[in-house]
C-alpha cells in the first residue's frame, strides 16, 4: 500500500498553519500537523486543535491509537520527535500513517513538520510517497513575524537565507518540490492549492477556500490560527507597522537574493 503525504517545508511563521488548514479542508486529505509533535502531545506538552490535551481526550487521535494497537503499536511508543530521529523505525512510520488514514478515511496525509532533515527520514519509510511543498514569505514579512517572537534581524535573515538555499538544493526521491509564495497564496489561493492538489493526485475543491474553517481539525502544533473559526484568508502585512524603514530596507537587502530565487521557482 502506497501512502501519499504532502510534506510542508519552510520556516516557522511562514504560513504553514494556514496552508495546512486549507489542505485539510479537502474531502480526501487529513492534516495532522507535525508528526514530530506526537511525543509532545502524548506527554501533554502540545495540544490538538480540537482542544484535547492528550490523545485519550480526542476522538480522532483515540481512533488512531486504537488502529495502531491492532498493529502492535501505540502513540506513546512511537519516537517521532526531532531529538529521536536516529531511533525512528521506517516500518513503524508506515504503520502509523496507515492508522492515520484508517481513522480519517482520507487518501492523502498532510504533515507540517517543516524540517528538511525530517523529510529525509520520512523518505526512508517503505511505501511512503512524499510530495514536498515549500512555503515561504518575503524576507521582511518573515523578519516581522520573527521580531514579534524576539528574534533579531541578523539571525532571522541568516535562517531565511540558509533554509531557502538548502530547500532549493534538495533532491527528493519522487516528486519535485512545489514552491509556494505565502503572499501569492493569500491573494490567489485557488491557483496555488490546485497546483498542490494536482501534485498529490487530487482535484482542488472550492470548500478549501470558501469553508476551510468548517472542517474538523486535529492538527498537532501550529499557531492560534489552527483553531480560527473564520474562513476569510487574511494577508498578514503587519510588517508595515512593526518594522522601521531601516529594518524593511535591511531585510530586502540581506534576504533579497534568496527571495528572488524562491519566487522564480514558485
Amino acid at each position: 500500500m502506497t501512502i501519499r503525504i504532502i510534506y510542508l517545508l519552510g520556516l516557522g511563521h511562514s504560513g504553514t498553519t494556514l496552508l495546512g488548514r486549507l489542505l485539510n479542508a479537502h474531502s480526501q486529505a487529513m492534516s495532522i500537523g507535525g508528526t514530530k509533535n506526537i511525543p509532545l502531545f502524548v506527554s501533554g506538552r502540545k495540544s490538538c486543535a480540537c482542544g484535547a490535551l492528550f490523545p485519550a481526550e480526542c476522538s480522532y487521535w483515540s481512533a488512531v491509537d486504537d488502529s495502531l494497537e491492532k498493529r502492535g503499536l501505540s502513540l506513546s511508543g512511537l519516537q517521532f520527535g526531532y531529538e529521536d530521529q536516529e531511533n525512528l523505525k521506517p516500518e513503524e512510520l508506515h504503520l502509523f500513517f496507515e492508522s492515520v488514514l484508517e481513522a480519517s478515511g482520507a487518501e492523502v496525509i498532510v504533515d507540517t513538520s517543516r524540517r528538511r532533515t525530517y523529510f529525509a527520514k520520512l523518505e526512508q519509510g517503505p511505501g511512503l510517497e512524499l510530495i514536498p511543498v515549500h512555503i515561504f514569505k518575503s524576507p521582511w514579512a518573515q523578519y516581522s513575524s520573527n521580531k514579534r517572537k524576539g528574534m533579531g534581524l541578523i539571525r532571522s535573515l541568516w535562517n531565511y537565507n540558509v533554509r531557502g538555499r538548502r530547500i532549493r538544493t534538495m533532491k527528493p526521491k519522487g516528486h519535485p518540490i512545489v514552491h509556494v509564495h505565502y503572499e501569492d497564496l493569500c491573494r490567489d489561493p485557488e491557483r496555488h492549492l490546485a497546483r498542490i492538489m494536482a501534485a498529490a493526485g487530487l482535484a482542488f475543491e472550492d470548500e478549501q477556500v470558501t469553508a476551510f474553517s468548517e472542517s474538523e481539525t486535529h492538527i498537532l502544533g501550529g499557531n492560534r490560527a489552527r483553531s480560527d473559526k473564520s474562513s476569510v484568508i487574511r494577508l498578514d502585512e503587519n510588517w508595515r507597522e512593526r518594522l522601521t524603514v531601516f529594518e524593511q530596507s535591511a531585510a530586502r537587502l540581506l534576504g533579497g537574493a534568496v527571495y528572488r530565487r524562491n519566487l522564480k521557482e514558485s
